[in-house]
């Protein structure tokens, strides 16, 4: 029995040493961010690459017809969605992405939408009040 009880003492030691060390951390953690933002207690973004500047500045060469679009391509909504949901026809939705193509230098869509989430124009977590909701396979 004391052979047990020196067993779980020293496992109660171990937890206590474990206990300063994790407080100990968390501490260093703290005064690392305070001293990375002045004490504010934020760490400051890193800026932005050179290249999500660069898709930045193409991007803000779009109309604003081209980023709806862009934004609705983005949530995965196909041509004709897209045209459905702003009362427009495919072609013109295929004519507005083949503009946006080209204006940021993409090779299709996918590529547009990731240089559109880098450079913080799309979010992939923002809805488009104006969009369809998606539809159906049979739709």
């Amino acid at each position: 029995m004391a052979a047990l009880a020196e067993v779980v003492a020293k496992v109660h030691k171990a937890l206590d040493d474990a206990q300063d060390a994790l407080e100990a951390q968390e501490q260093l953690i703290e005064d690392l961010r305070a001293d990375a933002d002045g004490g504010g207690g934020q760490v400051a973004a890193p800026p932005p690459s050179e290249e999500a500047l660069a898709a930045r500045e193409s991007l803000a060469l779009l109309t604003a017809r081209e980023r709806q679009i862009l934004v609705l391509i983005s949530q995965g909504n196909s041509n004709r969605r897209v045209a459905k949901a702003l009362g427009i026809s495919e072609r013109t939705v295929k004519n507005h992405l083949s503009a946006v193509f080209t204006k940021v230098g993409a090779s299709d869509r996918t590529q547009a939408v990731v240089m559109a989430i880098r450079s913080g124009i799309v979010s992939i977590s923002e809805s488009f009040n104006d969009a369809s909701p998606p539809l159906s396979a049979s739709e």
